[in-house]
């Protein structure tokens, strides 16, 4: 009889391991399906120039800004308990993940009983009275020099998201600005008429996929005119897209470059992401 039960209990419990196996490799395969993979690569976004240029303009930064960190990561201790820095897993190059670094503008999330959704909207009553500052500023993000200095990241690339939420496949180094940034500068304001529940859903299946497009481009076409181009828009113009990239720079990783290559659309997009639609049939589709 207690054997039996026994032998029962371990096939019980080694189908339960089963479904959930399969439910993991269910859901991994719905993940592939659904990630972007660019047609090419640009050579400068594999190049040691721009890794040179990344880690030269990286210590200009850090030793000019450092003084502004200290006084940043001092008023944020003082004004809330927690660490002065958040740090989260994120997607880096070829899939591998690394720790980002920014300033804490919420509540510690160790003193909370529901940490909420992934995604921040303006006016998320999560956020503190700095943090909010910080946000409209953008100074809680120099923090992530350091991740430029270590390597982890570009100044410019496509943005770094949790693994839940990527659906790129990054052949290139993620950055602290980029293409799909720029486009979509005021991304909080443009999620504030979203009902909460229904946050996260939006900016995985309508946002990021979007944003995977201009990312994906980018990646295809980036030159260092591009960079540059790209790093004024983001400090001077926010919220419009950053003009046609050029034609690619052709370094193939594990496929052929095509002979021919759609023209890209020079219109300027806006952070509406209806706006960003027109440019699909020059950026790359999804792959199975």
């Amino acid at each position: 009889m207690g054997s039996s039960k026994l032998a029962v209990d371990s096939h019980l419990k080694a189908g339960a391991q089963t479904s959930k196996k399969s439910a993991e490799l269910l859901i991994a395969k719905e993940h592939r399906k659904s990630m972007f993979l660019p047609r090419y690569v640009s050579e400068w976004c594999t190049s040691k120039r721009k890794r040179c240029f990344d880690l030269a303009l990286s210590i200009v930064a850090l030793a000019l800004f450092t003084p502004v960190m200290i006084l940043i990561g001092w008023v944020i201790r003082m004004t809330s308990a927690g660490p002065a820095l958040f740090r989260q897993e994120r997607v880096g190059l070829h899939q591998q993940t690394f720790v980002i670094l920014k300033f804490r503008t919420m509540k510690h999330a160790c003193s909370l009983v529901d940490r909420g959704s992934k995604v921040t909207k303006q006016g998320d009553p999560r956020m503190t009275a700095v943090g909010a500052l910080l946000r409209r500023s953008k100074l809680d993000e120099l923090p992530q020099l350091i991740n430029v200095a270590r390597g982890e990241m570009s100044f410019v690339g496509p943005r770094p998201k949790i693994p839940q939420h990527e659906c790129l496949h990054m052949l290139s180094r993620p950055g602290i600005t980029g293409a799909a940034t720029v486009v979509f500068s005021d991304e909080e304001h443009l999620l504030a008429d979203v009902p909460e529940n229904f946050v996260e859903h939006y900016v995985t299946t309508v946002l990021n996929p979007e944003k995977c497009r201009l990312d994906a481009h980018y990646i295809e076409t980036a030159r260092f005119s591009t960079d540059i181009r790209i790093l004024l828009r983001t400090l001077f113009k926010p919220g419009s897209q950053p003009e046609s990239m050029g034609e690619p720079q052709h370094a193939p990783y594990h496929r052929k470059a095509p002979s021919m290559t759609r023209s890209v659309s020079s219109s300027m997009a806006s952070v509406n992401a209806r706006e960003v639609l027109p440019l699909r049939d020059s950026l790359p589709t999804e792959t199975n």
